[in-house]
């Protein structure tokens, strides 16, 4: 929405032609397509924002957790040649193997692969149910908050049912995310039992079985890893996430100021994007209110 079409609609307006539903569906659609621009535009720009002190602690947290992200990142990679190698390795015992039973190598080989997909399904879920936990603390917080600020009130404040609702639903999640856990746990001991017993039935004094036995450790061992580290990539990014938002909003809404059009210098594009979606934003709001008179 640009001027004037803005002077158009309100024309059209005076003369009956309202199109309300329009203005909210434009105005809805123009804002999220400007939280999307803030986010990105604070992604790029956040490394300059240092000495803009209403959003340096945003800068400072992002750096922190930039680093921390770095970390994660070289781990992961660390784990994953890891695994690369160890596959190698396993590949490498399965060649010396080849004297032994097929039926059994196989069975063998199916066994090791079901626990690690066991094993990274229950540390997704746990993972989950960690967030979960977090969310359902957060909540309780907030509950006990808002019920000392509003102890007065005879009422309780609606903000308090939904966030009680929402700590029910939480509870069950984690119920839920509860009981899977046991049902994992139980297919474990099966297929860990399952392959004690294979493992009985191979000469476990063949220096080549000892060596296909400790590669699938370290195989496990690598996924699980690379697992928890990617869950932890997944919370940080989403921390970041909101942090960019915040510091794109303040760029976007002071746009004017040099210190926020010198943090936006190699980006100006984003910058003038986002301002023109907030003017439009702004354009609908006002032939909506007008609409509602």
């Amino acid at each position: 929405m640009t001027k004037p079409r803005y002077i158009i609609a309100s024309l059209l307006q005076h003369f009956g032609l309202l199109r309300k539903s329009k203005r909210m569906t434009d105005a809805a659609f123009e804002n999220h397509l400007m939280q999307d621009g803030e986010e990105i535009l604070g992604a790029y720009c956040w490394e300059n924002i240092e000495h803009i002190e209403e959003i340096s602690i945003q800068y400072w947290t992002l750096r922190r957790l930039n680093r921390r992200q770095e970390s994660i990142l070289a781990q992961i990679k660390e784990s994953e040649e890891i695994l690369s190698e160890v596959q190698k390795k396993r590949a490498s015992e399965a060649d010396h193997s080849k004297g032994l039973e097929e039926v059994l190598i196989d069975e063998r080989i199916t066994l090791g692969e079901s626990i690690e997909e066991t094993n990274r399904s229950r540390d997704i879920l746990m993972a989950e149910a960690l967030r979960t936990k977090k969310r359902h603390a957060a909540l309780k917080m907030k509950v006990k908050v808002l019920q000392e600020e509003e102890e007065e009130d005879l009422h309780e404040n609606s903000e308090i049912q939904r966030a009680r609702r929402e700590l029910a639903t939480l509870r069950e999640t984690f119920a839920d995310s509860r009981d899977k856990l046991d049902v994992i746990e139980e297919e474990l001991a099966v297929h860990e039992n399952q392959l004690n017993q294979v493992k009985g039935k191979i000469n476990l004094e063949s220096d080549s079985i000892n060596g296909t036995n400790e590669v699938f450790s370290l195989i496990s061992k690598a996924n699980q890893d690379i697992t928890k580290h990617k869950a932890e990539m997944g919370l940080l990014k989403e921390e970041q996430s909101l942090l960019f938002r915040d510091v794109g909003r303040f760029l976007n809404l002071n746009s004017k100021r040099e210190d926020c059009r010198k943090a936006c210098e190699q980006h100006k594009g984003i910058q003038q994007q986002t301002h023109l979606l907030q003017n439009s934003i702004e354009l609908n709001q006002k032939l909506t209110e007008k609409i509602g008179r």
